[in-house]
């Protein structure tokens, strides 16, 4: 029997040696899965698009419900239409948009029920901060009820194609709605690329590391399974429990996925791979490397799984509904990846013995090896080298530069600001209010006045006219203002008192200027109503706008609470796997200074290099959670393999033995599922770019800083003291075998 069967527990080696036994029922099996799943489970995305970081009951939200039942419709236009002519529009054009607009409100308009069309146009000082003049009118749609974003823009279309639009002008749609509905459309018209190149790089990497054309076909078989059965499975639990994630978190699911299996394969084909160079291929040579792989890994692979499950759905810590539709989808996408792969892998392996290898098979292919590879690690270690990290004095001066470094850039992030990341600028309507109009047009902010005396029309106009000159508001609309009286009804409740502003800021609507502009307006709020003769009433900031800076603030008070539970659960998984509590909390540190570092570097990347002013609001928080759970992944392959080799003379022939032999499948793996990532930045989304970004960069750094020289750095420092509170093994103990290739099991042959 082989040395390796011998070392895992019965169970591991029952359940894979069944496995193998039916690999002709297993294969076929999980294909049939696959069929049935597409079948009969409901497609991820049914459900729409992210909900936002709010409560229901969140200041905004509830401004607006209050508007529409005081006003019978919103004053918030999220879908807009545009008509403009650079050469200018004629007083008659803009008057015959002005009366469809009347007919369309008043339901003359085939197709457009239940929607006040509201017109502004740019002539005459009607629009303040309006870099052009003359040249455009933009129709606010404001629709009853609670309209989907699809019949949103659907509304808008229909107004568009049936407006007057004189010879010459161009029309389009804009709004929030518009560009949402235009990113989904955008992640679904992208995501088949993503996964395609996705796939073309597990293809290159694995062909180039095995020197093989069947192994990485091995790796495309079983990520296909997983990824479909993941995809289905997730849409499914949504129906089932009412937790559902949208469109947007799906080509973060596809790069989870694919990385996750493609990890877990790499992992077998080295193991399998190692064992077949010690024995002739014969059928029950091939059967037992798969049996015995698989059983080795078996432990490994379900801990690391399950941290990330569990790591992720740390997010279900979180209050907010976003939290709860991001953190299941991710979660159940690693259970799969584990339940698959521990399950298929060897079975497949163990039909193809030497074929999975095919054509360098396994002579001389350990010691070639992968150029690429090589490099990659040779620039992870240079110039210390796992046998000088292996000495305590060079180990913590190694620890020191590292921590140092990452603590340097880490602090960076502390100017971290935040934003909606709406893309309402997405699209040629966009384009087109911005050339005429200003992007502030784009998303307004609504001011709803509550209280005794609110609609008094002069008290309204005082309000205005304060507001006016504020920093970063560049227009008011509202009685007293230009256009305004002609649509008395729109802003002042005859029956109530309840009156309401139109508010444009100068910047794009959901950036940190916008926000901090509206923060600066909402402290000078109560002064302005004082002086207005208003004292007694309320103003509350409504739209797209007020959103983004409660959003922002929601998600800033989830994140101790999310990262608390992220921390608490990557900790207690690492405690029960190493069974220990020294190691666990310096290897936690290291995941969460690689973490930081990251946030750090993105922050720096955005704001400072590509000037975008921002990260949108969930991506550094759902990156920190993922990044902390897959780094523990890493961190229980690593340590398994120091802690193995210490068992035969000690932590140093741990880290000098351990180190290249976790380093190589990590170096591989994380090549892959950080190209994964960063493969999302072929989805033009603003999310989508920086998530991609940040999870590339982040598992690049994972990989290749932390555990190639912070980690075998720490184990030497602390030295034994990483036990406890159990004793060290003794020296001389037997080793256990090997979980991958080793120099000393190469076989020339």
């Amino acid at each position: 029997m082989d040395q390796d069967a011998e070392a895992v527990g019965p169970v591991s080696r029952g359940v894979n040696r069944a496995l193998v036994a039916l690999r002709h029922l297993m294969v076929p099996l999980w294909l049939v899965a696959a069929v049935l799943a597409v079948m009969y489970l409901p497609p991820l995305g049914e459900g729409g698009g992210l909900g936002l970081p709010l409560p229901d009951d969140a200041a905004p939200l509830e401004a607006e419900r209050r508007g529409v039942e005081a006003f019978g419709y919103p004053l918030l236009g999220r879908a807009q239409v545009i008509v403009r002519d650079p050469d200018g529009l004629s007083a008659d054009d803009q008057v015959a948009l002005a009366e469809f607009s009347l007919r369309a409100s008043r339901g003359e308009v085939e197709g457009l029920v239940d929607v006040v069309a509201v017109p502004i146009t740019n002539a005459a000082g009607a629009a303040p901060g309006a870099p052009e003049r003359g040249t455009a009118v933009l129709v606010y749609l404001l629709i009853g009820g609670e309209p989907s974003i699809p019949r949103q823009v659907t509304i808008a279309e229909v107004f568009a194609a049936a407006a007057p639009v004189p010879e010459g002008a161009t029309v389009g749609v804009t709004g929030s709605s518009a560009s949402r509905d235009q990113q989904l459309a955008t992640i679904r018209d992208r995501l088949p690329v993503v996964v395609a190149v996705t796939l073309l790089l597990i293809v290159l990497v694995l062909g180039a590391v095995f020197r093989s054309v069947v192994a990485p076909l091995v790796v495309l078989v079983v990520v296909g399974i997983a990824y479909v059965i993941s995809m289905r499975v997730i849409g499914w639990s949504g129906g089932i429990t009412g937790i559902s994630a949208g469109e947007d978190v799906e080509p973060i699911v596809s790069a989870l996925v694919i990385g996750l299996v493609t990890d877990y394969s790499v992992f077998h084909l080295f193991g399998v791979r190692d064992r077949l160079r010690r024995g002739a291929d014969g059928g029950r040579e091939r059967r037992a490397a798969a049996a015995d792989t698989g059983a080795h890994y078996l432990a490994i692979i379900i801990t690391a799984g399950v941290t990330t499950a569990l790591g992720t759905a740390a997010l279900l810590a979180g209050r907010l509904d976003f939290f709860r539709g991001f953190a299941p989808a991710l979660a159940l996408t690693a259970v799969v990846a584990v339940v698959v792969s521990v399950t298929l892998l060897p079975p497949l392996l163990a039909l193809l013995g030497r074929a999975a290898y095919w054509p360098r098979g396994l002579a001389g292919t350990e010691d070639a090896g992968s150029r690429t590879v090589r490099t990659l690690r040779a620039r992870a270690q240079a110039p210390l080298g796992a046998r000088l990290l292996a000495t305590r004095s060079v180990a913590a001066l190694t620890a020191l530069v590292v921590v140092a470094g990452l603590l340097v850039v880490a602090w960076q992030g502390t100017g971290m600001r935040l934003g909606l990341g709406l893309d309402s600028g997405v699209g040629e309507g966009a384009s087109l209010v911005d050339q005429s109009f200003g992007p502030g047009y784009r998303a307004p902010t609504e001011l709803l006045i509550e209280g005794a005396d609110a609609a008094d029309p002069d008290s309204l106009a005082r309000v205005a006219e304060a507001l006016g000159p504020l920093p970063g508001v560049s227009a008011v609309l509202g009685p007293g203002r230009p256009l305004a009286d002609a649509l008395t009804d729109v802003f002042v409740s005859p029956d109530e008192d309840v009156a309401r502003l139109l508010l444009i800021f100068g910047y794009e609507p959901t950036e940190h200027r916008a926000i901090a502009a509206l923060d600066d307006l909402a402290a000078d709020l109560p002064a302005v109503l004082d002086r207005a003769g208003l004292p007694g009433v309320t103003a509350t900031p409504a739209g797209d706008t007020a959103i983004a800076r409660s959003a922002v603030d929601a998600i800033g008070g989830e994140l101790l609470r999310v990262g608390l539970v992220a921390l608490a659960v990557n900790l207690l998984l690492l405690v029960l796997f190493l069974r220990a509590l020294v190691a666990p909390l310096y290897l936690l540190l290291a995941n969460a200074l690689s973490v930081a570092a990251t946030l750090g570097l993105a922050t720096v990347f955005f704001q400072e290099l590509l000037d975008h002013g921002q990260l949108v609001y969930y991506v550094p928080f759902a990156a920190a959670v993922l990044l902390l759970a897959l780094g523990s992944d890493y961190n229980i392959y690593l340590m398994g393999q120091i802690w193995r080799h210490a068992r035969t003379a000690g932590l140093g022939e741990g880290v000098r033995r351990g180190v290249p032999l976790g380093s190589r499948p990590i170096a591989v793996a994380g090549v892959v599922l950080s190209g994964s990532f960063a493969l999302l930045a072929l989805v033009p989304v603003e999310a989508m770019t920086q998530f991609a970004f940040v999870m590339g960069a982040g598992v690049l750094i994972d990989a290749f800083i932390v555990r190639s020289l912070l980690v075998p750095a720490l184990v030497t420092v602390f030295g034994d003291v990483g036990y406890w509170p159990r004793r060290p093994p003794l020296r001389g103990a037997p080793p256990a075998p090997p979980a991958g290739p080793g120099p000393e099991h190469r076989s020339d042959g």
